[in-house]
């Protein structure tokens, strides 16, 4: 049992009471009248409130929730007595990698009632959580005392990495060239290479793209139409080495590209072709490439409970795994972090993995380092940052421009640009035809 505030202030009326007895005992016998009626009162508030049932409760909570967005979570509690209304304060334990908000919170739920609390959560971590229980303070009839109690409620739930990116474009998608992620949705028809039907000319199609034979037979101008090339494959292969714990804001550099991953999943699945996955690292999962926009969710389940591990990636042997994995020619998306001093392995990797396919680089570069080159220089520790900075991206550059000769597509970007970069890097790949 836990003394209420209001108890306590009627301990302290009574010592203040008391001072004045120091100087007139003839007070004394109505002192200890009124301080054991006191306690007589107190006792029987306490008994009372150990006998009070505790309601039962029932935790709601979504399916799933997403990295780095606030999501609400509710209680309901029932109060099966039939005589005493419950006042009581709540407060859930949540699991120690989310911060909360609005816990905890006092309610009054009336004899055979029930109320219903809110509070929100916002996940810091990605894989699967659990809520241990829920703690109750019940407060006495007469506000004397708190009896606390805990009731073991437990609810597992899994963290997806942040989703919100497919949430934004589906709002966004009906007929707007330019999401606001930065990506071109539009469905681009007569400038891909896959034949999809003939139609009549309009001015300003090109020559090349009539159909003579169709134009003969109607005697009027015909166009043949194309459309990006469907049935192709897209595969990535994350990189959960040491480099990807970096942090940029609130999210690791892991985090960031699955976000990305997600993103550039939704869009080459609705474009019809197959998307798989393959982690490089301490932990190493494969998911074959599927189709269909069902395969999103099976990505989602497929990599939100990995975490990167501070050891380094071996290029080599990753890009030789994933050629013996996937024997048909796709296009590989490469989420790293690449340094000067993988010059000579990366390139090693990527010239296997060029034999059969086409990649795509996508470098994570530091916020830290363009800061640094655009910090005014007023010191001279200034410009020994901006000159070692400078000197680094110089080396990183020129490791990047030795893969960009050998063929492959490199992208060096911040976070927030890394899902437009990659996904539109796509979409000029299937325009082009190149895969």
């Amino acid at each position: 049992m836990i003394p209420h505030a209001r108890l306590i202030g009627v301990a302290l009326a009574l010592a203040a009471v008391g001072i004045p007895v120091i100087w007139l005992p003839a007070l004394a016998p109505a002192w200890s009248v009124l301080a054991a009626a006191a306690a007589i009162v107190a006792a029987v508030d306490a008994l009372v409130c150990r006998g009070i049932a505790v309601p039962t409760i029932e935790r709601k909570t979504p399916g799933s929730l997403s990295l780095g967005n606030w999501s609400t979570i509710r209680l309901l509690l029932q109060n099966d007595h039939a005589f005493t209304r419950l006042r009581l304060r709540v407060f859930d334990h949540y699991p120690p990698e989310f911060r909360f908000r609005d816990l905890p919170q006092e309610l009054a739920i009336e004899k055979r009632h029930f109320a219903e609390l809110a509070y929100e959560v916002c996940p810091a971590e990605r894989g699967l959580f659990e809520f241990p229980g829920c703690e109750l303070l019940l407060r006495s009839p007469l506000g004397l005392w708190w009896r606390r109690r805990k009731v073991p409620l437990r609810t597992a739930i899994r963290v997806y990495p942040n989703y919100s990116t497919i949430a934004k474009l589906l709002m966004h998608e009906a007929d707007n060239p330019l999401s606001t992620s930065g990506v071109r949705l539009r469905r681009r028809r007569g400038q891909g290479t896959e034949f999809e039907q003939l139609r009549d000319y309009r001015d300003g199609d090109p020559l090349r793209s009539i159909d003579w034979k169709a134009t003969a037979r109607l005697s009027r101008l015909i166009s043949r139409e194309y459309q990006d090339e469907r049935d192709q494959q897209v595969v990535f292969l994350l990189d959960t080495g040491r480099r990807m714990l970096a942090k940029d804001a609130q999210l690791s550099h892991f985090d960031h590209a699955l976000n990305a991953m997600i993103l550039l999943s939704y869009v080459a699945l609705r474009h019809g072709d197959a998307v798989g996955i393959m982690t490089a690292g301490a932990e190493r999962r494969w998911l074959p490439p599927r189709k269909g926009m069902q395969s999103v969710n099976a990505l989602l389940n497929h990599v939100y409970d990995v975490q990167p591990q501070p050891i380094e990636i071996d290029y080599i042997a990753a890009a030789t795994e994933l050629s013996v994995k996937q024997r048909r020619r796709s296009l590989i998306v490469i989420l790293t972090n690449i340094r000067e001093e993988d010059s000579d392995d990366l390139r090693s990797s990527m010239l296997l993995l060029r034999r059969r396919h086409l990649v795509i680089l996508a470098s994570l570069r530091e916020r830290a380092l363009d800061e640094t080159i655009q910090r005014p220089l007023r010191r001279f520790r200034d410009a020994l940052d901006y000159a070692s900075t400078d000197l680094y991206l110089e080396s990183r550059r020129a490791s990047q421009d030795i893969l960009r000769a050998s063929g492959v597509l490199v992208e060096d970007c911040l976070c927030e640009e890394l899902p437009a970069a990659i996904t539109n890097q796509y979409l000029a790949v299937k325009r082009a035809g190149a895969l």
